[in-house]
């Protein structure tokens, strides 16, 4: 797919990052964990000084488009800082709770937690941002000026395994940084509702897997002596619950028996917290 034939929307984007966490309800989350704006944005954000957002260096579209997401939020954390994971090691970046309590100096912090080797390289246009807090060469990124979100290092399976959500070619001669564009050349891309029907096959496709409420496993490339034959209990516990037939699916039946096979299989695993 070449960029030209991208556009963005905001609306979309709203909609399709609510699509995706509905279907994660879905699947495991509670929907208690999904929060909602109110109709005029989050206050935080759209009430928030702009002396103060400027340091966040971020476009209005940016700021426009954080006040009206929804996030994730796990009630058992009381501050926020630990959530549930949407993605394996990728919890949400919730941008009301950030901005509420913004500095300079944790803007830079910020940055740093939700746009990775963009941030680190000094290179972070005003028109992107970063959806999750995840390791640092794993960022995703989204740019509301080409309709895209860069996946940096993203698993192979994901880079190459869906011909029908090819990922965005990057256009050498569109006009950034030399850094700039060494960086999105290496990160992959896909238009923004392209990318989260791709994350959504993750766990159709039983590859990545909710073992609770709040820690996912992706399909590992060698698995644990420890662990040998954790993978295929667990898609087995979720297939003979109904997934992914939705009409059929028993989530809570399933998540308690995913809950009772880990303890009595792999207590020790460091992919459980055991129960919520």
């Amino acid at each position: 797919m070449d960029l030209e034939d991208i556009s963005y929307s905001r609306e979309a984007t709203i909609a399709a990052v609510t699509d995706y966490y509905t279907f994660l309800t879905r699947m495991y989350l509670k929907e208690s964990h999904v929060v909602y704006p109110p109709a005029g944005g989050w206050p935080a954000i759209v009430n928030a000084e702009p002396s103060e957002l400027q340091s966040l260096g971020k476009s209005d579209e940016v700021l426009a488009l954080l006040a009206h997401l929804p996030y994730i939020r796990h009630p058992i954390y009381g501050d926020g800082e630990d959530s549930a994971e949407v993605a394996p090691c990728h919890t949400v970046a919730d941008w009301t709770r950030f901005i509420a309590r913004l500095t300079p100096v944790k803007a830079k912090e910020i940055r740093a937690l939700t746009e990775g080797e963009l941030a680190y390289m000094h290179i972070s246009p005003p028109h992107v941002v970063g959806l999750t807090m995840s390791p640092i060469d794993e960022a995703w990124v989204l740019d509301t000026e080409l309709g895209i979100i860069h996946w940096q290092d993203c698993p192979s399976r994901i880079d190459f395994g869906d011909d029908r959500l090819a990922s965005v070619q990057w256009d050498l001669e569109h006009e950034v940084s030399e850094e700039e564009a060494d960086w999105r050349q290496s990160a992959t891309a896909w238009a923004i509702p392209d990318f989260f029907e791709l994350l959504k096959d993750q766990f159709i496709k039983l590859k990545w897997i909710p073992i609770s409420h709040s820690t996912l496993k992706g399909v590992p490339d060698d698995e644990d002596d420890d662990e040998e034959g954790m993978i295929p209990m667990l898609q087995e516990i979720y297939r003979q619950h109904g997934w992914p037939d939705l009409a059929f699916y028993r989530k809570s039946k399933c998540l308690e028996a995913v809950q009772k096979a880990m303890a009595e299989k792999y207590p020790e695993s460091v992919c459980w917290r055991g129960d919520d």
